[in-house]
């Protein structure tokens, strides 16, 4: 007698997969107030509440992160305001692990009247780890652990929104003296504390390049002349705790600033450089023992 197979309905099937985790997206509809009517799965990165749901509910409630919540928020309120579809990529700690999705919303329109939002949740952690990889091995020096010349390509400052931005020149004094003396491990020593010190100083707009050998770049937005000298007395004063077991520690540092995003970028750094090199010149030799 042959076996009589069960038929499962598209429904049935959607249940079970979502079930047993055997599908890699999260499907969910709002309607024209922003609150879900319906999702496949609750996330464990939100907060469902005693019962678990999510229904009725908007992301201002739902999200732990409350200003990921206003965000989801008015991008809901957007999508439907637009009639244009909307992608994020969103960042989440859960047990000391980062976690990464990617969310897709569209408008949904019923013979002709928009009705609400229907999107799309998909687990990204493995891609975007794999991205952030790639980006640290392109854009980051090994030995400091700053950026690396190639960030220059990818970030842009050449916006008006950033002028004026302060560019500050960065050099190791003694370097190849310190290496014939001490040896190549401690000049690197010194390349490494220079970042350091560098780092430590930086404000937080502001991002810090190994620009070749010994120099280093910083680059800083809406930053004045001002602040650019209370910034090098900054670092004369790291450098001094440095000496108290690296004597030999001495950073030359010379600064320009853009005002006009006429004035060419790489016209500033040369600026910055050739004031570097008057301040290297300044600098007496520091002996050591």
């Amino acid at each position: 007698m042959e076996e009589t197979k069960k038929k499962y309905t598209a429904e049935e099937l959607l249940q079970f997969a979502y079930k047993h985790n055997q599908v890699p997206v999260v499907l969910f509809a709002k309607d024209k107030d922003c609150r879900y009517v319906y999702t496949s799965e609750v996330d464990s990165l939100i907060d469902g509440g005693n019962e678990h749901s999510i229904l009725g509910k908007t992301d201002r409630e739902i999200q732990r992160d409350k200003k990921l919540g206003e965000l989801y928020y008015e991008q809901d309120k957007e999508t439907m305001k637009s009639g244009t579809s909307c992608q994020c990529y969103s960042e989440f700690v859960e047990n000391g692990q980062i976690l990464y999705r990617e969310i897709t919303k569209n408008p949904v329109y019923s013979n002709g009247n928009l009705i609400g939002v229907c999107g799309v949740v998909s687990d990204v952690t493995e891609l975007m780890s794999m991205k952030k990889k790639f980006e640290a091995l392109t854009f980051t020096d090994n030995l400091t652990g700053v950026y690396n010349r190639n960030y220059i390509l990818k970030y842009d400052f050449n916006k008006a929104a950033k002028l004026p931005c302060a560019y500050l020149m960065c050099d190791c004094n003694n370097l190849k003296k310190v290496n014939d003396k001490l040896g190549h491990q401690t000049g690197d020593n010194y390349i490494k504390e220079t970042a350091e010190i560098l780092k430590s100083i930086l404000p937080e707009n502001g991002i810090c390049v190994r620009w070749g050998g010994d120099e280093f770049l910083l680059i800083i937005p809406n930053y004045e002349k001002e602040e650019c000298e209370r910034l090098i007395i900054e670092i004369e004063q790291r450098q001094k705790t440095k000496r108290e077991k690296a004597p030999y520690i001495e950073i030359a540092v010379g600064y320009a600033i853009r005002y006009d995003i006429r004035q060419e970028e790489s016209e500033t750094i040369e600026t910055a450089d050739r004031n570097m090199y008057k301040d290297k010149m300044r600098k007496k030799m520091i002996e050591w023992k």
